[in-house]
């Protein structure tokens, strides 16, 4: 298993995990808004993919298809008195095709993003996580912190 970082040509499969993510978490009482997001999301990630802000890397499966993909932020947050760096990091999408799942291409796709994050003068990165992912990512050092809370604008 080879993680690499996502290229331009990846950009459709990355496009068809991330809807994958979010229809696992899309709640049916609270559907997503009827707009074409696929679009948008591709377009930006043509202009962000192999920028200094976004790491995205991937793991290859079969007939062109990816087994797996993590994309990560670096994002500018004030000092505190617990990190003078004001660099964050924030995962926002892990994604395994339910083809390769249970076969170790998240935690390999995780440890390449935490590689990216340090070699970015990163200390502290958070990350949203399903039920099922938790255990995963605290047996790599992530642990509960604070409730996190979400606002969205009416």
């Amino acid at each position: 298993m080879i993680v690499r970082p996502a290229t331009v040509d990846d950009i459709p499969e990355l496009t068809r995990l991330r809807e994958l993510l979010f229809r696992r978490l899309i709640d049916s009482d609270n559907p997503a808004p009827a707009w074409e997001w696929r679009e948008q999301f591709a377009t930006d990630m043509k202009e962000r993919l192999g920028g200094g802000e976004l790491g995205v890397f991937v793991v290859d499966g079969d007939d062109g298809e990816l087994a797996a993909c993590g994309i990560g932020v670096l994002q500018y947050r004030l000092p505190t008195p617990y990190q003078a760096n004001a660099l964050a990091g924030y995962v926002l999408g892990m994604v395994t095709d339910p083809a390769y799942r249970g076969q170790g291409y998240a935690r390999l796709v995780m440890k390449e993003l935490l590689r990216w994050f340090e070699e970015n003068d990163v200390a502290r990165v958070e990350l949203h996580a399903t039920p099922e992912a938790a255990p995963l990512y605290r047996s790599m050092g992530f642990r509960d912190h604070q409730i996190a809370l979400t606002w969205h604008a009416p």
